[in-house]
């Protein structure tokens, strides 16, 4: 039968052989009773008195020392990533292809984003996005109402239904242009 033996940890250094420490700072003799980090690792540590550590950890910058390219060299080569595929994040989606050109028609206007609705609504009044501003957006609504209005068409059921949504889209769009 095999007895486990407690392992020590590998950190623990006392200073004294007795635990009682004495301020590292040259020339002081209260007791050390705080300690502080020597280096980054964490590791090592001196033993300071209260006025002594307090005037240490003002001075003292974890990240002073720190080589900013080197630990992220060591981080790609520690953790490889083994995959064919290059991932670009916080770049385009499309690399350059211009394969979503169709699917974006918000790239004349930045801040002004428009529902499938609202597209279909530009389509019927014949407005491109480049040219949407409120003045051309008024007169392409006019001119579309005049065209698809029910009382001009009569039983027209498409026509009914382009008008509504007509009416719609020059809501929002006045909304969101003004």
């Amino acid at each position: 039968m095999k007895t486990n033996k407690r392992r020590q940890s590998k950190y623990f250094a006392p200073q004294n052989g007795d635990g009682h420490h004495v301020c590292d700072h040259p020339g002081c003799t209260k007791a050390g009773e705080y300690r502080a980090p020597k280096d980054r690792r964490l590791k090592e540590y001196y033993w300071f008195c209260l006025e002594h550590v307090q005037q240490y950890n003002a001075n003292w910058n974890y990240y002073g020392d720190e080589n900013v390219a080197e630990e992220e060299e060591n981080l790609r080569r520690r953790f490889k990533f083994s995959s064919r595929v290059k991932y670009n994040f916080g770049f385009d989606f499309d690399g350059g292809y211009n394969i979503f050109d169709d699917f974006l028609p918000n790239t004349g206007k930045p801040g002004i984003h428009l529902t499938p609705d609202e597209r279909e609504g530009l389509k019927i009044m014949e407005l491109e996005y480049e040219d949407l501003e409120i003045s051309a957006l008024k007169k392409a609504y006019k001119k579309a109402v005049k065209k698809y209005h029910p009382d001009i068409n009569g039983t027209d059921n498409s026509a009914e239904e382009k008008f509504k949504i007509l009416s719609t889209t020059y809501k929002s769009l006045l909304a969101k242009l003004s």
